[in-house]
């Protein structure tokens, strides 16, 4: 069979997504000799991958995801390789496209989150966006074969807010890489990483996107009220790091941060490669996010591989993605995001707990897991 991959968003500067697609299309690679895929890529991504399994083959696509373009042409392209199945893997697929296909979703952030303050177009231009976004979500939940979301709290959104028959939609969890898992470098080369961060200890580690409903800005008040309230002045700073990909939310973010006079107790790392990244999970005294909502939460479960303990938001999917292996509070309240981290950096046995039981947790999800399940869906839609 014949069958075709949306990898628009293939590659780490797309975040998550861009690692769900990455990691999607490696374990095809390593488990599916039988098929033969074409793999949809963009004119900025098209060289970034190379298959290593003869039966995948590369496609270049002329439209951005979200593009005019990309509705009015791609779906010609697509038509043109006459594929059994397309695995569109986020929600904007070409709506003229009529061939059978999947879809994942996943979360419906923009639905529930929708602000002027979450972009930098005009006001009627983002309402646009909107209602393009709204059409083609309907589009692609309606027409879709099956609906492919990260966890059970997507599926629920859907359900609550879409006519669909929920047996057409399949929780299938993401995971976690190995190089996160297994980290084996010498105490002088996490200094030395450090240092080339100017990053000292301790600090607490936030990973993402800096869109509105991620809500740092609450991150930032809370490590300033912490270091003022310190008993004893000499200690150490406690900083937040954050590590997130260039976008204009990083420009606003700054001007919060000086705003709130916390200059010295943020660190604005910015892109970090994921070597990098593994020692900064592993010397962090903890991982944290306050984020009102998520559909997955893969950087929680990196930590987790990492040995770093996680300070989560009780929101959304995080309690169903963490288990018991995190320590929530509500995000909207300071006082408890101050309250846990005050927790875990007094109590040793607290921090040794939730190491333990992350590293557990983490070990239900594997990328290679993932992609198994995807392939006996693919398996089950084309021969029905």
């Amino acid at each position: 069979m014949k069958i075709g991959i949306d990898a628009r968003f293939y590659g780490l500067q797309y975040a998550g997504l861009g690692r769900y697609v990455k990691n999607l299309i490696a374990e095809l690679e390593q488990v599916d000799f039988e098929n033969t895929y074409f793999i949809l890529l963009g004119q900025e991504n098209f060289e970034a991958y190379n298959p290593v399994n003869p039966n995948f083959k590369k496609v270049k696509l002329a439209g951005h995801p979200y593009s005019l373009a990309s509705q009015l042409f791609d779906w010609t392209k697509i038509r043109s390789l006459n594929l059994d199945l397309v695995h569109f893997t986020h929600f904007s697929f070409p709506t003229f496209y009529r061939g059978k296909f999947v879809v994942t979703i996943h979360d419906l952030i923009k639905s529930e989150y929708y602000t002027s303050q979450a972009s930098s177009r005009s006001f009627w231009m983002q309402k646009l966006k909107t209602w393009g976004y709204q059409y083609v979500l309907k589009k692609a939940i309606g027409r879709a074969e099956r609906i492919v979301t990260p966890s059970n709290f997507v599926k629920q959104e859907i359900l609550k807010n879409y006519q669909v028959d929920q047996n057409k939609i399949i929780p299938i969890y993401e995971g976690a890489e190995d190089k996160f898992k297994n980290l084996k470098v010498s105490p002088q080369k996490c200094q030395k990483i450090l240092g080339s961060m100017h990053i000292t200890k301790p600090f607490l580690l936030y990973v993402g996107s800096l869109y509105p409903y991620k809500n740092v800005e609450v991150l930032i008040r809370a490590v300033k009220e912490i270091n003022i309230a310190r008993v004893k002045p000499a200690d150490q700073d406690l900083t937040l790091v954050i590590v997130c990909p260039p976008s204009f939310f990083v420009e606003r973010f700054e001007q919060t941060i000086q705003a709130e006079e916390a200059g010295r107790f943020v660190k604005m790392a910015g892109f970090v490669k994921d070597e990098s990244l593994a020692v900064l999970y592993s010397q962090a005294l903890a991982y944290i996010t306050a984020s009102l909502s998520e559909g997955f939460g893969i950087t929680g479960l990196e930590a987790m591989a990492a040995g770093c303990p996680v300070l989560s938001s009780n929101s959304s999917c995080l309690s169903e993605v963490y288990g018991e292996a995190a320590f929530y509070f509500n995000p909207q309240k300071t006082a408890e995001i101050i309250q846990a981290v005050e927790k875990v950096k007094t109590d040793p046995q607290l921090r040794r707990t939730l190491i333990e039981k992350g590293k557990k947790q983490v070990q239900q999800y594997s990328w290679r897991k993932m992609a198994q399940e995807i392939l006996t869906l693919y398996r089950e839609v084309l021969t029905t």
